[in-house]
């Protein structure tokens, strides 16, 4: 079954080096984790939040900022683990296809077992397969990855059961998509919508 790929950004982008310095000044705003967020609710995070690609209607950044995101997401990641050697949880999150759905998140005590249950492990489940870091990511993004260690894990949505009544018929079908139990009786299906790698930085040795 074939898996729904995100918009594809056809349209040239304008203004690029103006895009290049949004990511720059993204990168360097988020060096710091927000303690005041993270002494409130005991977790933080930060997300590709640039413009254009976060409005309203989301678009997915071309590839070659992308990759540029990515350098940015884990410069913060390993700049938070600096200033938070101890923290709990505190990991990147790289989606794709949806890459602008990637984020750093560090989180505490309490929400540790929220945050480690959010996605299901590819090497868990006997019927997926993993497919390992898309080859767009470029070979520089995919050398420092190699420092890192990932888990890669299903990227699913929810589908409601009244919402899946109203879709045509065949919808479910033609996606990856799987049906879950849970104790109270009650059941859950997922789409498979992509991949999310989860991952730390390697300590030094």
């Amino acid at each position: 079954m074939s898996r729904a790929f995100a918009f594809s950004n056809k349209k040239k982008v304008r203004g690029w080096k103006t895009q290049v310095r949004r990511v720059k000044r993204w990168r360097v705003e988020h060096l710091t984790p927000d303690w005041l967020h993270f002494e409130r609710y005991d977790y933080d995070y930060c997300k590709i939040q640039i413009d254009p690609w976060n409005r309203l209607v989301k678009r997915e950044p071309p590839i070659w900022l992308g990759r540029q995101m990515v350098h940015g997401l884990l410069d913060i990641c390993e700049t938070w683990a600096k200033a938070a050697p101890d923290a709990p949880y505190l990991k990147v999150w790289l989606n794709w296809p949806y890459l602008r759905s990637s984020q750093v998140v560090m989180a505490g005590a309490s929400r540790l077992a929220w945050y480690e249950g959010m996605f299901r492990p590819v090497a868990d489940l006997g019927w997926a397969e993993a497919e390992g870091f898309p080859p767009q990511f470029g070979p520089e993004v995919l050398e420092r990855l190699k420092g890192w260690d990932w888990q890669e894990c299903l990227d699913e949505y929810d589908i409601d059961l009244e919402v899946l009544n109203d879709l045509p018929a065949g919808w479910l079908a033609r996606r990856p998509h799987s049906s879950l139990t849970l104790s109270d009786g009650s059941s859950r299906t997922l789409v498979e919508q992509g991949r999310v790698w989860v991952g730390t930085r390697r300590r030094a040795a």
